[in-house]
């Protein structure tokens, strides 16, 4: 239902957590695959800038490593609803028809559930832990953009969560933002994984082709990050040299 990656590269790598601070305040508020986002990512952009620019120069300073608990919080289904609607409202604006499809989609038979239970058999824990979504979502993402379909090891999804761990600054986060973020990363990862493996699983190659590169691009473009230069490695996320 919902495959992460297939990592085992060889090539020379290099780690890149200082990129992983802002990746993070550019995707905590990320909906869907369209390009919603929700108002406060828009007023962040500033500070999204910053912690990038301060990423660059000092990534020879040690980072903090985040006590365990900074990540954690208890989901509260005010909140979740909260989520929800937001995206759908959020595509109503911008496109009507599909904004009410997706409504009638999610009360319907809303996928969250069955990829918080998938995603915790696998090791993360997304309901409760921000960096465990994070983890989650960058492995997802890494595997669509590079048309993968297996699922990781279990030593692969721990090395991401380590690295997630160890580069995110939660400080300041209160237990509502870790799971508004951490839920609208998990909703963005849905709708960007259910057409690319309906596609796989369908056998249309070219189709899958196309989700793949959509999500490449995106992240290319609003990210910086070309995920099919990454590799996974015992250190996590790294370039290839």
């Amino acid at each position: 239902m919902c495959s992460l990656l297939l990592a085992g590269l060889t090539v020379p790598a290099q780690v890149f957590s200082d990129q992983l601070l802002f990746l993070q305040s550019q995707t905590q508020f990320m909906t869907i695959q369209s390009n919603i986002y929700s108002n406060m990512a828009m007023e962040n952009l500033e500070r999204d800038n910053r912690n990038r620019n301060l990423s660059e120069t000092a990534s020879s300073t040690p980072k903090r490593s985040a006590a365990s608990g900074d990540f954690l919080f208890t989901p509260q289904g005010q909140v979740s609803a909260s989520v929800r609607q937001s995206i759908i409202d959020n595509l109503k604006r911008k496109n009507p028809v599909p904004g009410r499809e997706l409504e009638k989609a999610l009360t319907r038979d809303n996928p969250f559930p069955a990829y918080v239970k998938y995603l915790k058999a696998a090791g993360l824990d997304v309901q409760h832990n921000y960096a465990d979504a994070f983890a989650a979502y960058m492995l997802g993402m890494w595997r669509i953009a590079n048309g993968r379909s297996a699922d990781p090891a279990a030593w692969q999804i721990k090395a991401a969560q380590a690295q997630t761990a160890m580069n995110l600054d939660m400080r300041g986060w209160s237990a509502r933002k870790k799971q508004e973020a951490a839920e609208y990363m998990i909703y963005d990862l849905i709708f960007a994984n259910e057409p690319y493996e309906a596609s796989r699983k369908g056998g249309n190659k070219k189709q899958m082709q196309a989700d793949s590169d959509a999500v490449y691009e995106r992240f290319l473009r609003q990210n910086r990050l070309d995920l099919r230069k990454i590799q996974i490695t015992e250190a996590g996320l790294t370039r290839m040299r």
